[in-house]
């Protein structure tokens, strides 16, 4: 059995995000403030940057279309909770949807 934890099994950070944020020292640092600069936010950008850039040169190509395909598909949710942070975070709503196949 491998020591990986599956995006999606219940036992880790599954993408809900629910928890991380609360254990994510950089996230922490970033609103110890109660704002974010802009600063903050390329700092962050940079941080996922120098991570993409480790992990480019080590998989195939059809694994680095289909996670550009998915980085694309993210880039959109971003810019989605952007222009609705505050209906997004609010919803008890959005917290409590579950994830289906949208194909």
């Amino acid at each position: 059995m491998s020591d990986r934890d599956g995006w999606f099994d219940g036992r880790g950070l599954d993408l809900l995000r629910e928890g991380f944020l609360d254990h994510h020292e950089g996230w922490k640092k970033y609103i110890e403030d109660s704002q974010i600069t802009a600063e903050e936010i390329l700092e962050q950008e940079n941080r996922i940057i120098h991570m993409l850039r480790e992990l480019e040169p080590t998989i195939d190509d059809p694994l680095h279309k289909r996670l550009t395909e998915i980085l694309l598909e993210y880039e959109v949710l971003v810019n989605m909770a952007l222009i609705h942070y505050p209906s997004v975070m609010d919803s008890e709503q959005y917290w409590s949807l579950s994830l289906s196949n949208p194909h």
